[in-house]
């Protein structure tokens, strides 16, 4: 009974996640590692050249675990002059619950940079992207495969097992505002930064229907914002941050807070020593889950490591156990960098 009841809540979820794509988008919980998926505005802002990549699987403890795979390179161009172009290129695949829901998707980004002084400045970008979506309906256990007692998957469920894939173009637009001052050298650390941004995805609504019918894709709003402030004369600095995502019926609101500990600053002029730090921290997805969160920096690297704890009335069943997330970032400069990096744009 206890293996009949996984199996049906595993379907539950499936429907569920078969609904909700509708009009809810996939997300990573470390979202500061997701510049780009969050706004085109962010492809090459702050670094000249970064790679992430992004891994998540959740509901390992209902039934078939969800699984989502993301990797982003963009960089900067004409570095030199005031204002930049910024290029970008990331990838995703989503695989969801036991009929292996699959998303996936390609997108280029391009952005410009304008600077208004040296403190302040103005982003804005555009992507547009090829998507894919398919569904393994062999994977799915039906009503119709219970005899009152046990499940029996040789037993005929009436349900249609092939469903065709679909594919349709992606596009998004979004803006920055970014301010940055002074630096994060471990003998002052009295930087501070904001970063506030807007974006909107899906603004053509495309068809989204492995049937072909009339369902389209619901336009997503993206608020997000994000500040690193130094505590002056001291090795902390306090990240605050937070989303909103507006997409159809639904809604997500995640506010976040992280401290960063730096434990050695860079050698402001030689190089000879690395950049090291580590945060710790979390975040709070409103009527969903607590997220925490542990990062540790080395030079031009960074690993974080995050796990979701359900709170919604899924957790009945998921005992509190969302997933776990891992990010990995490269992100190079050519500049000089202090305690972190010292130039903000």
């Amino acid at each position: 009974m206890k293996a009949a009841f996984l199996k049906i809540t595993g379907l539950f979820l499936s429907v569920l996640v078969s609904g909700e794509s509708f009009s809810q988008d996939i997300h990573f919980s470390q979202f500061d590692e997701t510049p780009v998926l969050l706004n085109p505005a962010n492809v090459g802002v702050p670094h000249e050249l970064r790679v992430i990549a992004n891994y998540k699987s959740q509901w390992q403890s209902v039934n078939a675990p969800f699984k989502t795979i993301a990797v982003t390179l963009d960089g900067r161009l004409f570095k030199k002059k005031k204002n930049h172009l910024g290029i970008g290129l990331d990838f995703f695949s989503d695989k969801a619950g036991a009929g292996q829901m699959k998303t996936t998707q390609i997108n280029f980004s391009l952005s410009g940079m304008v600077l208004l002084n040296k403190s302040n400045l103005i982003s804005a970008g555009l992507m547009a992207g090829y998507v894919q979506r398919g569904v393994n309906a062999t994977g799915y256990s039906w009503g119709n495969q219970y005899d009152g007692m046990a499940y029996d998957a040789s037993r005929l469920s009436g349900e249609v097992n092939t469903v065709p894939n679909f594919n349709f173009v992606d596009f998004a637009g979004g803006i920055q505002y970014s301010y940055g001052s002074h630096e994060m050298y471990m003998t002052a650390n009295n930087a501070k930064r904001l970063n506030l941004g807007v974006a909107i995805f899906h603004p053509h609504q495309p068809a989204y229907s492995f049937y072909g019918d009339a369902t389209r894709l619901y336009m997503k709003y993206v608020f997000h914002g994000d500040a690193a402030i130094g505590l002056k004369n001291t090795n902390i600095v306090l990240k605050p941050s937070y989303i909103v995502f507006l997409q159809g019926p639904t809604k997500e609101i995640t506010p976040g807070l992280t401290a960063q500990y730096i434990l050695q600053g860079d050698s402001k002029y030689t190089g000879i020593k690395k950049f090291m730090a580590v945060s710790l921290g979390g975040y709070y997805r409103a009527k969903d889950a607590a997220i925490a969160l542990i990062k540790f920096e080395y030079n031009s690297c960074a690993i974080g490591f995050s796990y979701d704890i359900n709170l919604s009335k899924l957790r009945t069943v998921s005992n509190t156990k969302g997933g776990f997330e891992i990010a990995l970032r490269y992100a190079f400069d050519t500049y000089r960098r202090g305690a972190t990096t010292s130039r903000f744009f």
